[in-house]
């Protein structure tokens, strides 16, 4: 910890950035514990529910766009920019709109958040040393676990306390506050800029991303790794609710419980990478996502909520150690003027295989039980951790 006070301490404007993330991170994750429980509270069916879920998932698919435009202007401007949109999309939420409306709102401020992501990622290495990267990574890695260690615990009060239109005017105000702490940063020019490059057209400078992400074996690898790894693993966000009620008898508050137990996990995982900073990076990412992955196939087969509690911290940790290591590697193995479209393609590349986890869990728990469920999402998250364990090792 004393490693992380002092980097902050010695980079204000890295501090800037962190405190914006923390805060900004921790206002989402409440809003969507709060539109969760409004559209359960006010439609009742599932299908109202999977459809603000998708709406908070689709335009992730245009990670690789918005990372060029990460790529073309001035991160600081594009962070603001993004900030202030979803405050204003949030204040328009907190007047409780038609459905439709709630939906269309909802994937409004995703595309934002979508445009937010690369721009941060693109903008760490400009605000730190190289050497300090692994570092600043698990501090914004930190952050970004606010949205599940703390969002849900700060949403369930709001909701309680002052009804879904104060808690959503609440998250507004986290990105008028995160802005106005962007503003600390001095203007960080875009990539195209380095080196007095010829600036390409949108589309094709997003190919260009594209390319040269599968062009380079390290990127390509981690990149198809993290797919694989979301299209297997994530199938629990369907069956854990199914295996903790139906299978193990317990209530939605034990629910409740277990799920911030996997955000606290991810908090923690960050945590620790800061006591290794000086770990390179693809071992880390290759222990994370084993470590996850044993995490899962240990839920599936424990019989007792205790030993389910324990399961998902081990998973949760390696979830906030995998993301902390992944910025990483893409922050050392691809040129500055090409991070924001990379970054953005495994954005992307964690959406679809969300998506697919969503389909393949929903059908698996019908048509089995959880603990398949579970069982299926262990095992093929070992299988993609040993094939990207064994082509990172060749490529070192």
């Amino acid at each position: 910890m004393r490693g992380a006070l002092a980097l902050l301490r010695a980079r204000p404007q890295f501090r800037a950035l962190w405190a914006a993330l923390a805060l900004s991170y921790a206002g989402s994750g409440a809003a969507l514990t709060v539109l969760t429980l409004y559209v359960q509270q006010t439609r009742g069916t599932g299908t109202a529910v999977a459809a603000l879920l998708i709406a908070g998932t689709a335009p992730r698919l245009l990670g690789p766009l918005a990372g060029s435009l990460a790529d073309r202007f001035d991160l600081r401007r594009l962070m603001i920019g993004a900030d202030l949109g979803q405050a204003a999309i949030f204040a328009m939420l907190a007047l409780l709109p038609p459905f439709p409306a709630l939906i269309a709102l909802v994937a409004l401020a995703t595309c934002l958040e979508t445009t937010y992501v690369p721009a941060k990622a693109t903008a760490v290495p400009a605000l730190v040393g190289e050497d300090e990267l692994l570092l600043a990574n698990s501090l914004t890695g930190i952050a970004s676990n606010l949205y599940v260690a703390l969002g849900p615990l700060v949403g369930g009060i709001l909701f309680a306390a002052g009804g879904a239109a104060a808690a959503l005017l609440f998250n507004a105000a986290t990105f008028l506050i995160s802005a106005l702490l962007t503003r600390g940063i001095a203007p960080l020019p875009h990539g195209d800029r380095d080196g007095g490059r010829e600036r390409e057209a949108l589309l094709a400078a997003t190919r260009t991303g594209l390319r040269h992400a599968f062009a380079n074996r390290v990127t390509r690898v981690v990149t198809l790794a993290l797919f694989f790894m979301f299209a297997f693993v994530a199938i629990d966000n369907v069956a854990f609710v199914f295996l903790v009620r139906d299978t193990l008898d317990g209530g939605g508050a034990v629910y409740g419980v277990l799920s911030a137990i996997f955000g606290a996990g991810m908090l923690l995982g960050s945590v620790g990478v800061m006591r290794r900073s000086r770990a390179p990076a693809i071992p880390l990412y290759v222990l994370a996502i084993g470590l996850s992955s044993v995490g899962t196939l240990a839920t599936g087969v424990a019989p007792a909520l205790g030993l389910v509690a324990i399961a998902q911290f081990a998973s949760g940790a390696g979830n906030g150690i995998e993301i902390v290591a992944s910025e990483t590697i893409f922050q050392q193995h691809v040129p500055r003027h090409l991070l924001g479209r990379v970054y953005g393609l495994t954005s992307t590349a964690m959406a679809l295989g969300s998506g697919i986890a969503m389909v393949l869990g929903g059908f698996l728990v019908d048509a089995t039980s959880p603990r398949v469920a579970f069982l299926v999402a262990g095992t093929g998250g070992l299988l993609v951790t040993t094939w990207a364990a064994l082509a990172l090792l060749r490529t070192r």
